[in-house]
């Protein structure tokens, strides 16, 4: 009786999309499984359309950005704001760097709905996209906020199968999935469930400080092997303000400390909130959805640009930049 209610009193909007469009996959946790193009759509209870896209998936398995295919890489990595959730191809932000730089700089997404910083990390260990990303990049890019405390602590629901890190003796060390075996079958059973979903989950998603710290540690993790490894630096554009105020309340963490945190640890951060924007009556998001509409991605493309023009030298060599 109880699920019965819950199931009338859950939120009903409802999103489809082509088969195949993610599933499990190895040493990420889930992704594409073949190239191709993916319909979705996304409809509130009524049925009105929030929004409607085509995703297209290439040979690597990567949302499509169409740029240079020559030269030293600039690698866009991140979720589903920097895979372009809810937008056609031309309208994320990789393509919106790309354009604005005449597509003559080598852009890759490597960002896909639900990643967060173990995801980036972990594919900087594994060597996953090294082919591609090359022996010398230019730069790495990673957008985040604080809510991606939720994915690296393992409490989002859709990531049992993400990449599990943890603190050990100060080290920020990789012990597997998230849930695996009996935990693994308990978390998807309950979540099948419309009375978990509403009742518990919202309790379970709620951040402690040593999730913001963890969150933390795992980004600066990744920026370091990124400097270590491949010798190029990490630009994190951060959306402050963006998850409200009461997201942080307890932590002991403010999006103020997280940057300061970030910045000390040796990232490059950058505001890309566009609160000012937002305020003047922008349409930064996509209505009922959350994600960054067009022109969202198109100004912190520029926002990016100019940043890396101005204090980041040598960076955009191709064509006079």
């Amino acid at each position: 009786m109880i699920e019965a209610v819950v199931t009338l009193l859950e939120p009903k909007t409802t999103t489809t999309i082509t088969q195949g469009r993610s599933v499990q996959r190895l040493v990420i946790g889930w992704g594409p499984e073949h190239a191709g193009h993916f319909h979705a759509e996304m409809r509130d209870p009524t049925g009105a359309v929030i929004y409607v896209a085509d995703y297209t998936i290439d040979a690597n398995l990567l949302r499509q950005t169409t740029s240079s295919e020559k030269g030293p890489a600039i690698v866009f990595f991140g979720d589903s704001h920097t895979f372009g959730e809810g937008v056609n191809d031309a309208e994320t932000l990789p393509q919106a760097f790309a354009d604005l730089l005449d597509r003559k700089e080598r852009i890759l997404n490597l960002g896909f709905t639900g990643y967060g910083p173990q995801q980036f990390l972990r594919e900087l260990e594994t060597g996953l996209f090294d082919p591609l990303i090359g022996s010398r990049p230019r730069l790495f890019i990673f957008l985040t906020a604080a809510w991606h405390a939720e994915r690296t602590a393992c409490k989002a629901y859709w990531t049992p199968h993400a990449p599990l890190y943890a603190l050990e003796n100060g080290r920020i060390v990789f012990k597997g999935a998230c849930n695996e075996g009996p935990s693994l079958w308990l978390r998807e059973w309950l979540q099948n469930t419309a009375s978990y979903r509403l009742m518990v989950e919202p309790i379970r998603h709620k951040l402690s400080h040593d999730d913001v710290d963890l969150y933390i540690r795992i980004l600066l993790a990744a920026v370091n092997f990124a400097k270590e490894k491949y010798g190029v630096a990490t630009l994190i554009p951060y959306l402050r303000g963006w998850v409200g105020n009461d997201y942080l309340g307890g932590t002991g963490f403010s999006d103020e400390s997280i940057i300061a945190r970030l910045r000390e640890g040796g990232a490059i951060v950058i505001d890309a909130s566009l609160a000012e924007e937002e305020a003047q009556g922008a349409l930064i998001s996509i209505k009922g959805d959350g994600h960054p509409a067009p022109l969202a991605n198109r100004l912190r493309a520029s926002i990016i640009k100019d940043y890396i023009e101005n204090r980041m030298p040598g960076i955009l060599v191709a064509g006079g930049h």
